[in-house]
């Protein structure tokens, strides 16, 4: 633990030591991950005394761990020395908060970040200056703590003007050459930046059995690397540059063209068949309407409204209607026997998908069921704040109210957000709440959220953040929100059910605290099914499934006979007799979609298309796209702004006007989700592989005329009985899941 003067937080004066002691030791490899040139920034040769570097299995990467825990996994009996015990290294000083940030993002959750009393061996140098023993530490001479101390003694003595003895031996005096190189002279307050002083460090957080036992030292780790740094391939960086996305608006980027940007086109620019991505691809089917095929969509019936309630292919309905028989033939082997293996493929595959461990992955029935296994399950204190935003989820919504209604100790705060509005602003909004409530969060050494007060009754406990929201459809920074939770100690519920499929994902990069998301929407398989992400560091506090199964297991009651741990995922495993057909669909809608061209080509076709469609609606209605100059809003997704529909008088004439507008869109064989922001009608459309423009141009003239319709009141010549329109009222915040 440290005190409160040692708490990072973002400030432009506050700067931050750390000590590296693997790949981050070449500055070569450090610029890539922090994304950009390390100006301002010196690097010191430096030792962490009673600390050992060891080989993480089955991986080429270190970890280090105390005195204590490396004489536990020594495999000789006898004690280790001071000369043993210690890890060489860089020592870097003046990384900013965001740097911070990146570092944590970069060595995941396997890893704690503590500060430790570290040896600065060299003098510091600037990265335009690097002595060849800083840029490639291969060069580097062996040294033990002994030689180290000798060491920062003789630069101290000669106040930067080493000469070294020759009693120090041959060693020694080429270590002490490569120091001074290109760094005689250089003093800090009449003498050299040498000794002992504080950094942070990243030490290993999991279980020692993930070690091999063999310490690793200086001279094999370098020559185990030697080769790999100075002959990096091309895709060496390739995950690194992943976490430096973090930035990236979400969706598909990073081709010609395919920029979602809408704001500051021509206004009259119409929608482009060039500019729609991913239509054709050699081995594969052209996207377009000739995939309607693979659907059972009526011939005539134009479904831009994919994002509701997802549309299953032909061949999953077929697989999972044989999987149905299946089961049925032998319900006792199935539900005994064979079902288990085919959910574990599932948690596996999904969770590839998202950068997710198998382990941290389980099934549920839909992401509004995700979100209440959530929250229900956390214990609230008095004082705490859930934040929601105005477009959060009506049943998710909701469910807030009625966790506070239960805990009356806790209230919930709402961010109100018009859209368009730009993700700066969203996050400008969110920490503004967050900071009036909570104080900067200590370091975070295990990765939990710990809020504290800047009153000592009342704190934000946790944010409930869409990563695309459903009504409107728009994108969220829900990443940069997740990074605002981890500043403030708040935990991060994400709201993730239109993301899988519909846009790129990686948990891990955006280390949220936990992300639900359906499969039955974007991902193609059948109703209902969804994955819930709950990263290892935050699986006790979902103590039980919902509802409680079997696989609980009480610390006050525990079972008599058996000694089971209790175990997150074998929660989920059976909650109840079900179908599993849908769930297990989900292996078929990946195979699905890797047959006609995978994630990223589906991706890009969609929102592209999505992009094209909504300039092609906007200039024909002379109306507007709910997007901002970046074009941040738009995934595969784009809302449009309706003509000619008059202001609803109240709640009811506003019904009225929504069940006219959905009867005439199913007699017009086609269907939008239309809704109300900001003082305005939209409708929302969702593009997918089986849609063109001329769809687009389809639903625009028969939306038109139903737009006229209202204007001219015909919604009211139709009468309603007094029961429907209550009922539907009430359901109208919970709609379009």
């Amino acid at each position: 633990m440290v005190d409160k003067s040692d708490t990072i937080v973002d400030s432009k004066e506050q700067r931050y030591d750390f000590f590296f002691y693997g790949t981050l030791c070449v500055p070569a490899v450090l610029t890539r991950v922090l994304g950009h040139k390390c100006d301002g920034l010196t690097f010191q040769d430096a030792l962490l005394p009673n600390y050992t570097r060891h080989c993480v299995k089955g991986e080429s990467y270190p970890a280090i761990i105390d005195r204590e825990k490396t004489n536990i996994s020594a495999s000789r009996g006898d004690v280790l020395t001071s000369e043993e015990v210690n890890v060489r290294g860089t020592l870097v000083k003046g990384l900013t908060y965001k740097d911070v940030h990146l570092l944590d993002i970069y060595e995941g959750v396997e890893y704690l970040r503590d500060k430790l009393p570290v040896q600065a061996l060299s003098p510091p140098s600037d990265v335009s200056s690097l002595a060849q023993a800083i840029s490639d530490p291969t060069s580097r001479v062996s040294l033990n703590n002994l030689e180290a101390e000798k060491t920062v003694n003789t630069l101290r003595s000669n106040s930067g003007n080493v000469a070294p003895k020759e009693a120090e031996g041959k060693a020694k005096s080429e270590y002490l050459n490569q120091v001074q190189s290109s760094e005689e002279g250089k003093e800090k307050e009449g003498g050299v930046d040498v000794g002992m002083t504080e950094a942070w460090t990243y030490i290993w957080a999991e279980g020692l059995d993930k070690l091999e036992a063999k310490i690793w030292s200086f001279e094999d780790y370098m020559k185990a690397k030697e080769s790999s740094w100075r002959n990096l391939p091309e895709d060496y960086f390739t995950d690194v540059e992943r976490q430096q996305a973090i930035k990236a608006e979400p969706g598909f980027s990073g081709e010609e063209g395919s920029s979602s940007a809408v704001g500051t086109d021509d206004p009259n620019a119409d929608g482009e068949e060039s500019k729609i991505l991913g239509r054709t691809a050699e081995g594969y089917p052209d996207f377009g309407r000739g995939m309607k095929k693979h659907w059972g969509f009526a011939d005539d019936y134009v479904n831009l409204n994919h994002g509701s309630y997802g549309s299953p292919p032909k061949i999953i309905i077929e697989k999972m209607r044989k999987l149905s028989d299946q089961i049925e033939s032998n319900p006792d082997k199935f539900m005994r026997r064979s079902w288990l293996p085919i959910l574990n493929k599932v948690r596996q595959q999904v969770s590839e998908m998202i950068g997710a461990r198998t382990e941290e992955v389980v099934m549920v029935p839909n992401t509004t069921h995700g979100v209440n296994t959530v929250l229900m399950n956390m214990e609230w204190n008095e004082g705490d704040i859930i934040v929601i935003y105005s477009s959060t989820y009506g049943a998710v919504g909701q469910m807030v109210k009625c966790i506070c209604d239960r805990n009356p100790q806790i209230r919930m705060e709402i961010i109100d957000d018009v859209f368009p509005c730009t993700h700066k602003e969203i996050i400008e909004q969110s920490e503004e709440v967050l900071s009036r409530y909570n104080q900067v969060a200590k370091p975070n050494y295990t990765g939990l959220s710990k809020p504290t007060g800047v009153r000592a009754d009342e704190r934000v406990r946790a944010v409930v953040v869409d990563a695309i929201a459903s009504n409107p459809g728009v994108i969220y920074p829900w990443e940069d929100i997740v990074r605002l939770c981890k500043k403030y100690g708040a935990m991060s519920v994400v709201d993730a059910a239109h993301a899988i499929g519909q846009i790129e994902v990686d948990v891990k990069k955006s280390d949220c605290d936990f992300w639900v998301s359906n499969c039955h929407k974007w991902l193609h398989s059948h109703r209902g099914g969804a994955v819930l992400y709950v990263p290892i560091r935050n699986q006790y506090l979902v103590r039980s499934s919902f509802p409680t199964s079997a696989g609980y297991e009480s610390t006050r009651y525990p079972t008599q006979g058996i000694n089971r741990p209790w175990q997150f995922v074998e929660q989920y495993q059976w909650t109840g007799t079900m179908d599993w057909a849908p769930f297990f669909s989900v292996n078929d809608a990946i195979e699905f979609r890797k047959s006609i061209g995978g994630e990223k080509r589906i991706m890009q076709y969609c929102h592209t298309l999505a992009v094209q469609g909504g300039k092609r609606l906007r200039k024909k209605w002379g109306t507007e796209v709910m997007d901002t100059p970046k074009g941040e809003l738009t995934a595969a997704m784009v809302n449009v702004r309706l003509p000619h529909v008059p202001d609803p008088k109240d709640l009811e004439d506003q019904f009225k006007q929504m069940r006219y507008f959905e009867d005439k869109c199913f007699e017009g064989n086609t269907f939008v989700a239309a809704f109300r922001h900001g003082g305005k009608w939209w409708a929302r459309f969702s593009a997918q592989v089986w849609n063109d423009l001329d769809d687009f141009d389809y639903a625009a003239d028969i939306i038109e005329k139903i737009c006229i319709g209202l204007k001219n009141g015909e919604y009211l010549d139709k009468p309603l009985e007094e029961d429907i329109v209550e009922e539907e009222i009430r359901e109208m915040p919970t709609k379009d899941s």
